[in-house]
C-alpha cells in the first residue's frame, strides 16, 4: 500500500458524525458505543487531526446525521440501524444529541455539509459537489461509526474516483467485533490505511 501525497491543494480532512450521540456519554446509544469511543480516545484523536488540517491549511468537511420529527413519524422502509436510531431518537435535532461535541466545533477551516439520512453522504447530502467545487481529490477519513457510515463514505468516495487514506484508530464501532470488520475492509478498500500520530504529522506539513 503506498503512501498517499498529502497537499494543501487538493487533499480535505472528511470526518462522520462528530456528535454527541455517537462520542459522549450522554449519548442515546452509549451503551452501545462507549466502550471503544473510550479505548480509542476517538474525540482526542479526531480534534488533534482537525488541529493539524488548519495548521497545515487542509480543510476539514463534517458529514452529520440528523433526523427531524416528520421523519421518525413517517419512513416506513427501516433497515436495522435506522430502526436502532428512530427507536432511541438519535441525532434528533430537537436536543442535543445531533450537536457537535464542544471540543470539535467547526471553526474557520471547517465546512459543514448538509445532513447525510442513510450511512453515506455521497447518496445524501452534498459531500461530492463541496469537494469536488474546491478540487478536492484525496480523502483523509475518520469519525464514526468504524463499519457504518465512515465504512460507507469510503466505499463510496472509491467509487466516485477519491484517493482515501482511513484513520484507523480515530474510529470506534458498537463492539469490538464490529470494529476489527471494519478494520479488514479498510485494509482492502482504502488507498492507505494508518493511525492518527502518523497523519498528524503530515498534515501539519501539508502547505
Amino acid at each position: 500500500m503506498s503512501e498517499l501525497k498529502i497537499d494543501a491543494d487538493s487533499t480535505a480532512v472528511l470526518i462522520t458524525d462528530p456528535q454527541i450521540d455517537f462520542l459522549k456519554p450522554e449519548s442515546v446509544v452509549w451503551d452501545k458505543v462507549g466502550e471503544t469511543v473510550e479505548s480509542n480516545a476517538v474525540v482526542d484523536k479526531l480534534r488533534r487531526l482537525r488541529d493539524a488540517a488548519s495548521e497545515g491549511g487542509v480543510p476539514v468537511f463534517y458529514s452529520p446525521h440528523e433526523y427531524e420529527d416528520a421523519e421518525y413519524e413517517s419512513w416506513e422502509h427501516l433497515n436495522t440501524i435506522d430502526q436502532i436510531m428512530f427507536d432511541t431518537r438519535m441525532f434528533d435535532v430537537a436536543g442535543d444529541g445531533a450537536d457537535f461535541v464542544p471540543e470539535l466545533e467547526p471553526d474557520d477551516n471547517t465546512f459543514v455539509l448538509s445532513p447525510h439520512k442513510q450511512l453515506s453522504g455521497f447518496w445524501s447530502n452534498d459531500v461530492q459537489i463541496q469537494l469536488r467545487q474546491r478540487g478536492i481529490d484525496t480523502l483523509v477519513l475518520a469519525g464514526m461509526s468504524a463499519n457504518l457510515c465512515v465504512e460507507s463514505h469510503l466505499r463510496d468516495a472509491v467509487e466516485n474516483g477519491f484517493e482515501v487514506l482511513t484513520v484507523t484508530d480515530a474510529t470506534a464501532a458498537a463492539g469490538e467485533e464490529a470494529l476489527q470488520a471494519a478494520l479488514t475492509n479498510y485494509g482492502f478498500i482504502a488507498h492507505e490505511t494508518a493511525e492518527t500520530d502518523a497523519v498528524v504529522e503530515r498534515l501539519a506539513a501539508a502547505e
